[in-house]
């Protein structure tokens, strides 16, 4: 589910976790943005998440670092250090360094020493406080995790007024935890993996293990999370809030949200990734070999971004996410011979800003990279509604290319381009468009031996573009029309679902 950040923020989920709509049968406002200042490739098997990272309480702090502090004290908390880099000099396994409220001027600081698995390195704010690291707009980079450095955890710190990166792991880096930052500016505000470009090999070598969680970064020139060269592997992103990347989110190549050009498996759940000038997750453009396991995307809401919401250029899972407002086709797939999964998604007024370019809400294996990239596809208890009908143009379906191979597809709800709700380049004999008709009489059917169960209907969700909510109003069409055969277990609520589930990301709450 869309779960709480933290502070402020997390008030703002939960009064809006609680609202509903008379004529709706449920309805969960879009979350407020923060303020803009507040404080190898794995095995590709699923990843299982990691709870919740713990706040720690004061009797846990072994050292202490203090505005007001000195780096010639013994760190103990009535003596305590005064800089970032001291501390990290001075750690050893099972600290936990515990940060007093308030700024520090800060200059690049290296983090070479590592933890073991029997205990991590901690910095930490002290409970309660804010601690805020500051570039004062002439550090390049506040914290680099130097190579080998892990089994790391950074907890509870704003990083600002940086030039280019606001935290760095450079290479070789494992077991690193990241939550609770609140990081804005440089050019992006975490940067995985160093390389000359994002074609080279990596300099330093890979990254592993990484959990970023329960955190907000926002205002990069370029990608805000970002992996190149990559590879990144056995990634975790949860609960984090990413926003207004590339130049005052205009349309911007380079200015995603999250882009992690290489690695797999990549768990990103339950974020709000919005208003980027690039796309809002795209993952794996320099996985050319194609077919990477255990990449997830779910939960997630993914609104007005100037390029495509959530991009996966090698396979994957996408479930249970809310898109709307993109400037761009919502979804983006298999680029690369891969198996992919769409399931459970709601994509709705998508391409209606003026700004946005026309083109289809969902393409799967569209031939740019190569000819005719081989797909595996199930899609199953979507819905694709009201997607570009502004533009020049009229509105758009779905295009499926033609190394398509429907695996599975059956219990979507198509209600946008009458004359052509799907295009399917891999059917032969025929016209590859099929109207809204063909697939409520029956021909879609005959002619794929798939699509069961499709609606052809108005999905009546809540309300529209500019400030769109894609719950499904009580009476939708889309009730009880889903197949439970893998449906997730949850809806993007976390509301269960049963053995007839609604299509889309929401379960109708009545």
């Amino acid at each position: 589910m869309f779960k709480k950040h933290f502070g402020t923020n997390s008030l703002r989920w939960l009064l809006a976790l609680v609202v509903l709509l008379l004529s709706a049968c449920g309805n969960i406002e879009e979350p407020d943005s923060p303020a803009a200042s507040p404080p190898p490739a794995g095995d590709g098997a699923p990843l299982t998440p990691p709870p919740m990272a713990d706040p720690i309480r004061p009797e846990e702090c072994t050292a202490y670092v203090s505005t007001n502090g000195s780096d010639e004290e013994t760190g103990t908390e009535t003596n305590p250090w005064a800089t970032f880099q001291h501390a990290a000099d001075m750690v050893e396994p099972g600290a936990t360094v515990c940060f007093r409220g308030g700024t520090y001027a800060t200059a690049e600081t290296h983090l070479s020493q590592s933890g073991n698995s029997e205990g991590l390195i901690s910095f930490i704010a002290y409970p309660g406080e804010a601690p805020i690291l500051d570039g004062e707009s002439s550090a390049n980079q506040l914290l680099i995790l130097t190579q080998h450095t892990s089994y790391v955890r950074i907890s509870g710190f704003t990083l600002q007024n940086f030039n280019i990166w606001g935290l760095e792991l450079s290479g070789e880096n494992r077991h690193v935890q990241l939550d609770h930052l609140h990081i804005s500016g440089g050019e992006a505000a975490i940067h995985f993996t160093y390389g000359e470009s994002v074609e080279s090999a990596p300099s330093e070598g890979p990254v592993e293990y990484i959990t970023l969680q329960d955190s907000i970064v926002h205002d990069s020139i370029y990608s805000a999370v970002d992996c190149t060269p990559g590879p990144c592997n056995h990634m975790v992103i949860q609960r984090v809030e990413i926003y207004n990347t590339g130049r005052g989110a205009e349309s911007f190549y380079g200015s995603d949200g999250l882009e992690f050009a290489r690695g797999y498996p990549v768990l990103v759940e339950d974020c709000y990734v919005h208003d980027n000038g690039g796309d809002g997750i795209d993952l794996n453009s320099r996985d050319r070999q194609g077919n990477a396991t255990g990449v997830i995307v779910r939960r997630n809401l993914v609104v007005r971004n100037a390029l495509n919401g959530i991009k996966l250029w090698a396979g994957g899972r996408i479930e249970n996410n809310v898109l709307w407002g993109q400037g761009n086709c919502a979804i983006w797939t298999g680029s690369f011979p891969c198996a992919m999964e769409v399931v459970n998604n709601t994509v709705a007024y998508n391409m209606w800003n003026p700004a946005s370019e026309r083109n289809w809400s969902l393409v799967v294996g569209y031939p740019e990279e190569m000819d005719s990239p081989p797909v595996s596809l199930i899609l199953e208890n979507n819905i694709f509604a009201s997607n570009a009908e502004p533009l020049e143009g009229g509105a758009t379906g779905i295009y499926l290319g033609p190394g398509v191979k429907l695996l599975r597809e059956r219990h979507n709800l198509f209600w946008s381009r009458e004359e052509g709700e799907i295009t399917a380049e891999f059917v032969t004999g025929r016209d590859s468009d099929f109207s809204r008709a063909e697939i409520a009489d029956g021909t879609w059917a005959a002619v794929t031996g798939q699509g069961q169960g499709e609606i052809t209907e108005d999905p009546r969700l809540v309300s529209s573009w500019p400030n769109a909510d894609l719950h499904l109003q009580a009476g939708s069409p889309a009730v009880n029309a889903g197949s439970a055969d893998g449906a997730p277990d949850d809806d993007a609520e976390g509301h269960n679902r049963d053995n007839t589930p609604d299509l889309g990301a929401y379960e109708c709450i009545q």
